[in-house]
């Protein structure tokens, strides 16, 4: 199979094209480099199956190109960031849902029948039930990420039932893992190279989260590629359970052999749009046979380890920006 992964330098994007080429695949990855890291593609690019176009999916003309002689597509580029989502109003609709367009639209010209969407659980917003099924009532959308994610669902499934294309979109909880270089656990890794000593939290830490191991997102991705049959197929991909934010802070300074002071925010959330609680249903993956290898606690360990042998991926971002 000849697959395209958008985001290819990205955190799972990496993952992925990694993935699909040891399993014996083609695979074009497409990437702007503006969040990508080229070390991330570092194995990849030693692969006579691995070709790479840097360019902008918000162009069409690359976008149509690149999907040439392509049998899926995995749709893994997005703007992730949630807390500053006001500063740039107009980013998520480019990045999340022009660009969405855009893919859609030259799967329709090339006449390629699949797409494979990273979505976010955010959607859910303040869920009324938990762990929330698939089916699970949509919130009031409360960040621009999320809204344009729910819209790019939208798109895409409209364009499924419109032009025969099966869609598996993945909603997905917090991923972390090797390579992660967004989030809170970058962010309190970060501020405590700087000052061991303490670590400013925003918000008063009572935020619960799934955390999945990126190697496990990738297995339930391919799995679900080769069960889902209807147009369009949805799936919740997080862990089996949760921990409150204070437990996985916990983890992190234990990893680091340290004992900071926790400065916390204030009540609540740590900002607008985030979520006090994620916990998905993640049953319809595990009817399938798909199971995490790793638990919470290791996933976020293996994250810090990672990133305590990976400083380089720390200079040139400001302090609050992961």
């Amino acid at each position: 199979m000849r697959y395209l992964v958008t985001g290819a330098a990205g955190f799972i994007g990496s993952h992925t094209v990694d993935r699909l080429l040891a399993d014996g695949h083609e695979v074009i990855g497409i990437d702007s480099y503006i969040t990508g890291k080229r070390e991330f593609l570092a194995n990849a690019s030693t692969s006579p199956h691995f070709s790479l176009t840097v360019g902008d999916l918000f162009d069409f003309t690359t976008v149509l190109e690149a999907c040439e002689g392509v049998d899926a597509v995995f749709h893994l580029a997005a703007n992730t960031d949630v807390r500053y989502g006001t500063d740039h109003p107009r980013r998520d609709l480019d990045q999340n849902v022009i660009v969405t367009w855009n893919i859609l639209e030259a799967m329709r010209r090339r006449g390629i029948k699949t797409i494979l969407f990273s979505s976010t659980a955010s959607i859910y917003g303040d869920a009324t039930i938990l762990p929330t099924p698939e089916d699970g009532p949509l919130a009031i959308q409360t960040s621009l990420q999320s809204a344009s994610k729910l819209a790019a669902e939208a798109f895409i499934a409209a364009y499924a039932n419109g032009y025969g294309i099966r869609a598996l979109i993945f909603r997905l909880a917090s991923i972390v893992g090797e390579r992660d270089s967004h989030g809170h656990i970058f962010d309190f890794c970060r501020q405590l190279r700087k000052h061991p000593d303490r670590l400013n939290v925003l918000g008063d830490g009572t935020v619960r989260r799934s955390y999945l191991d990126v190697a496990d997102c990738v297995d339930a991705m391919l799995l679900a590629l080769q069960h889902a049959a209807s147009p369009v197929n949805v799936f919740n991909v997080g862990s089996l359970t949760n921990c409150q934010l204070t437990e996985s802070i916990s983890w992190i300074t234990s990893e680091l052999n340290l004992q900071p002071v926790i400065e916390f925010g204030g009540p609540g959330p740590a900002w607008v749009g985030s979520s006090p609680v994620i916990f998905l249903d993640s049953s319809k993956l595990t009817s399938l046979g798909w199971q995490p290898k790793l638990g919470l606690e290791a996933a976020v360990r293996r994250t810090v380890n990672y990133l305590s042998a990976n400083p380089w991926l720390f200079s040139g971002l400001p302090e609050g920006r992961a």
